[in-house]
């Protein structure tokens, strides 16, 4: 794992019992929201340095997998956002898996594509870019040696 540093768990109750279920039984219980199915995605946060856990929902395809900044089509980005910003490299759980990935923001068509497979594992997501009133970042994440080789 690329990411190291001390763990600070979620302020909001929902999701660090969310992370923790998720964790302790590899995927098995607390594994999904609103019946749809999500992943756990570990970031180091931009101020503090410390690992963050977020659930999120499960966007994937062919090995990579797409983050909503969504924020439930709040008008503000998602903390987590910030975090993947300053620091793309992000580890994420899938069920029992873990991979380490790089983060990085996705425009024009092929942020349209990856709408069209958001939109299908989360239907609730073309709702939220309506109220949102401001423009949804979505980044696709890619493991980490596929990403390196790019550069």
């Amino acid at each position: 794992m690329p990411l190291q540093g001390e763990y600070q768990p979620s302020p909001t109750d929902y999701v660090r019992l969310q992370v923790e279920l998720y964790e302790m039984t590899d995927g098995a219980i607390g594994n999904t929201f609103k019946d749809r199915p999500v992943i756990i995605l570990t970031t180091k946060a931009a101020k503090s340095g410390k690992l963050r856990k977020n659930p999120l929902m499960r966007v994937e395809h062919n090995g990579r997998y797409a983050i909503v900044a969504s924020n439930g089509g709040g008008a503000k980005d998602p903390v987590w956002h910030r975090n993947v910003m300053a620091n793309p490299t992000v580890e994420i759980q899938d069920g029992p898996i873990k991979h380490d990935m790089r983060a990085r923001e996705v425009f024009g068509e092929e942020k349209n594509e990856w709408w069209v497979r958001a939109d299908t594992a989360y239907p609730e997501f073309a709702d939220y870019r309506k109220v949102a009133g401001r423009e949804i970042p979505v980044y696709v994440l890619e493991p980490v040696e596929i990403a390196d080789q790019k550069f």
